[in-house]
């Protein structure tokens, strides 16, 4: 594109996040390099240049953009926060762990830190310690949605289906449309007895993402339960064509096929074996 030359830095700034926000990323990009010819200490751009190929999946670049943003502003508490999230991206949690904890000693009311923190602490197993995170997170803001999700997760973990139900229950009421909280809230309601209202909850999921394909499997499994033999079965057909990998979808397929006598067919897909469904903090989200 050619860039007005009348702009003056932040007026680029604005206009680069303008395109950027509305998903214009060459344009974004463009005028972000632009910037950093005139001002190359200029971070914000060099912050937004890292969530670009974040999304790229150029973990490496991202995190050389975000290491020179650090380096001209140590105290660049997003930057931080942002590095730990790729840390984590190719596989480095306890630099994570550091990135996230030195967000905090910056701004100590960073909600979106004590979050991700969380989250490390989580995948960590020190589940009091991604407790306490998850607690000052929602302190700092009690509506911060995905701290009630990952909290939800955490106490899942633990055994505590009547506290999951509550912050799942949380996070649907701050977020209506968060599909996660409405499947993992299913399945609480499923591992309760409750199985209409965790149908319900299954094909609420389904209704706001029609390509989630774990709801799609959890559904079968209510039906399944119920009884609905055929209605189970086509749950898990729409499972496997959303995500022909997953394995549990395959085989509980197989196991409905021959209950309705395909068995030829039925073991084809019980060989393809099992697999485990695993739910993982949600959102863990650069800024």
């Amino acid at each position: 594109m050619n860039i007005n030359k009348n702009l003056t830095i932040e007026e680029t700034f604005n206009l680069a996040v303008k395109n950027h926000q509305e998903g214009k990323t060459d344009i974004a990009q463009e005028l972000y390099d632009k910037i950093l010819e005139i001002d190359p200490n200029y971070t914000n751009a060099l912050s937004n240049l890292s969530v670009i190929f974040f999304g790229l999946g150029d973990y490496k670049k991202a995190i050389i953009f975000l290491e020179k943003a650090i380096k001209i502003n140590p105290n660049y508490a997003d930057a931080h926060n942002n590095l730990g999230v790729l840390a984590v991206k190719v596989g480095n949690i306890h630099k994570a762990k550091k990135c996230h904890e030195k967000a905090i000693e910056i701004n100590p009311n960073y909600a979106d830190a004590h979050c991700n923190l969380g989250v490390i602490f989580q995948k960590l197993e020190e589940h009091q310690k991604a407790k306490s995170c998850y607690e000052k997170a929602i302190e700092i803001d009690p509506n911060h949605v995905d701290t009630h999700y990952n909290l939800g997760l955490l106490f899942k973990d633990l055994g505590e289906n009547q506290k999951a139900k509550s912050c799942y229950e949380k996070t649907i009421e701050i977020d209506p449309n968060y599909t996660k909280a409405h499947n993992n809230l299913g399945i609480v309601f499923q591992e309760l007895g409750e199985l209409q209202k965790a149908k319900e909850c299954y094909e609420k999921a389904i209704e706001i993402d029609p390509n989630y394909a774990n709801a799609y499997y959890n559904l079968g499994n209510i039906f399944q339960d119920l009884g609905e033999l055929q209605k189970a079965k086509e749950c898990f057909e729409k499972a496997i064509e959303i995500n022909p990998s997953n394995k549990k979808s395959q085989a509980a397929y197989g196991g409905i096929l021959i209950i309705l006598n395909d068995k030829l067919k039925g073991y084809e897909y019980l060989q393809k074996g099992q697999g485990v469904i695993k739910f993982t903090p949600s959102n863990y989200k650069i800024i």
